[in-house]
């Protein structure tokens, strides 16, 4: 059995020589990218593990005051940094509702841009996942809130 932290550690370190390997180590971060980023950050490792194991690590809210509700689907909000304006009305939205949530930049990495354009049902960026399916951008997060689709959507029945 692989220790998951030292493949981890290993994955990390390799990473970080891509960065000093000037512009062999650009061509060889597009490659990485290419294979589905084997060698990243050790903080995106850490968020791949706990999503592996049903948790979430980023921006979310505590819900401390309401009754237990059943546990959350997964709410990512995709962005990217011309974009980033633009996620402010959606946090406000998802907070003010209690829904948990995730924002994930995916700026520098092309294959998660072509794995959300071709998901998104041609919603422009930031876009809402929740559970694996898109949403939308800030109109559909206010008429999901709005008709009660979103609690739906979030925590089932």
């Amino acid at each position: 059995m692989v220790d998951k932290a030292k493949l981890d550690a290993v994955r990390a370190k390799g990473w970080n020589l891509l960065g000093k390997l000037g512009g062999v180590g650009a061509t060889l971060a597009k490659v990485n990218d290419a294979l589905g980023r084997p060698l990243a950050p050790s903080e995106e490792l850490a968020d791949r593990r706990a999503f592996e194991a049903g948790q979430q690590r980023a921006a979310s809210v505590p819900n401390a005051s309401a009754s237990p509700r059943k546990e959350a689907a997964p709410v990512i909000v995709y962005f990217m940094d011309k974009t980033k304006r633009d996620i402010v009305p959606i946090e406000q939205m998802l907070g003010d509702k209690q829904i948990p949530y995730k924002l994930l930049n995916i700026e520098g990495d092309p294959a998660a841009q072509m794995a959300v354009r071709r998901d998104s049902k041609g919603f422009r960026l930031p876009v809402v996942f929740i559970a694996g399916e898109v949403l939308g951008g800030r109109i559909e997060v206010l008429n999901a809130i709005a008709t009660g689709e979103l609690n739906r959507l979030v925590y089932g029945s």
